[in-house]
């Protein structure tokens, strides 16, 4: 594959999920008061350690929609990138919000996905993020994230190992 075709597929994809968060059909949720049935989408930025080229810039995406005031399930795409590698992962996760305050929320959230790196040629293999976050609600509808992700993967680093843990600390915005 190209490296012009990589770079469209990859701003494609960018450009679908930000469509889709934009528009989020249905029901707009509230940063303090998720609906059921209500869309959130959000974006963050923050680091990702121990990938196959060492710690890489990262920048996560997602959609979501609230299950019930506790539950929530959608899309999460992940972005890394180096100064010789790009990684993309794209998973289903699934979400518990336990409310720690009225504008405090601990979340709790596990997935399963795939991901693709070109580091040292080309692999692709299977992605589980699990993880914990904050979530704090700046207005009625913005609120600040941060998450901590471990991506449990079976990618090849290119040192004759496959599995490890990439370890994710990302700041953003949901709204």
């Amino acid at each position: 594959m190209t490296r012009r075709r990589i770079v469209f597929l990859r701003m494609l994809v960018a450009g679908v999920t930000l469509g889709l968060t934009a528009h989020c059909g249905g029901g707009y949720g509230e940063a303090t008061e998720p609906a059921p049935g209500a869309w959130t989408g959000g974006a963050a930025v923050g680091f990702l350690g121990n990938t196959a080229d060492s710690t890489a810039f990262a920048m996560n995406l997602n959609v979501e929609r609230f299950i019930n005031r506790s539950f929530s399930v959608g899309p999460l795409l992940q972005f890394g990138v180096t100064g010789d590698m790009t990684q993309i992962g794209a998973s289903g996760q699934v979400k518990y919000w336990m409310d720690l305050s009225r504008a405090l929320k601990l979340t709790a959230q596990g997935g399963v996905g795939f991901l693709h790196t070109d580091f040292r040629g080309s692999d692709t293999t299977f992605l589980i993020p699990i993880g914990v976050g904050f979530d704090y609600a700046l207005n009625r509808n913005v609120s600040a994230t941060a998450t901590f992700l471990l991506n449990l993967t079976d990618v090849d680093r290119g040192f004759g190992t496959h599995r490890h843990v990439m370890p994710g600390l990302t700041f953003g915005l949901r709204f």
